[in-house]
């Protein structure tokens, strides 16, 4: 009897194990690289209120994260840098028609290590800068804007070879904390996150386009995405946003 017993207690445990398993819902949240901070806390925070969901986050560049929902990654909802790689989704047909919204914007700024001393944009053009780091611009938007600003600027062309090229903004920012760069351009977000930089100035006003975070959910995306994107937009997780630098939208 009592084997008897104690076979049912483990054949109950294995089937509410394997009940458990079946409820379980694990989402795949797209988030530009900028928003890799606010986005691990307010997944831990998501999860704590929605027990039976795990929030897997893909960081990357937003021409990255664009590429692989139209390759048919396996994404439920995405938080983009860009509004241009956005509209290659709207154009695709692939976001949820009724779930997307531009949720928040940034601004642009220019950084020095500590090494480097400039008192504004001008002095890029100072002899004292040997490299100044950008995100590629066709793939990285902070690259794009940062190179919309250099060309307002009219500094595009006298500073080529002083470029090199990130593969996201989170590497802009590494390359100037390291001293592989004596400057770069970055969201301000991104400046937030150090205490190896310095901040020279934001972006005169109009010298790029307005930054927007454009985020929805993929078409065929889990009914759980759903809610996790009604999630991104109430108080709580502006609370979070704003606690990294990020502005509502605009």
């Amino acid at each position: 009897m009592r084997q008897f017993l104690t076979l049912s207690l483990l054949l109950f445990i294995l089937s509410a194990c394997g009940t458990n398993g079946e409820e379980q819902t694990t989402l795949t949240i797209a988030a530009a690289s900028s928003l890799s901070d606010a986005m691990e806390e307010l997944s831990v925070a998501y999860e704590v209120e929605h027990p039976d969901t795990e929030i897997v986050l893909n960081f990357a560049s937003s021409g990255v994260l664009a590429n692989q929902i139209k390759q048919g990654a396996p994404i439920d909802v995405f938080l983009l840098a860009s509004k241009d790689h956005y509209n290659e989704l709207v154009k695709g047909d692939l976001i949820d028609p009724e779930r997307h919204t531009n949720l928040l914007s940034n601004k642009l700024v220019l950084i020095s290590n500590e090494a480097t001393s400039l008192a504004g944009w001008d002095d890029l053009l100072s002899d004292r800068i040997d490299r100044i780091a950008i995100g590629t611009p066709e793939t990285v938007p902070a690259g794009a804007y940062a190179k919309e600003a250099l060309q307002s600027l009219q500094m595009m062309d006298k500073l080529d070879e002083q470029l090199i090229f990130a593969k996201d903004v989170r590497q802009v920012l590494t390359y100037v904390e390291t001293g592989n760069a004596d400057a770069g351009i970055v969201y301000r977000t991104d400046y937030l996150t150090s205490n190896k930089v310095n901040l020279v100035a934001e972006a005169p006003l109009e010298a790029n386009s307005p930054i927007t975070y454009p985020a929805g959910v993929v078409n065929d995306a889990q009914e759980e995405a759903k809610t996790f994107f009604t999630y991104l937009q109430s108080e709580e997780a502006m609370t979070i946003f704003k606690k990294y630098g990020f502005q509502g939208k605009k």
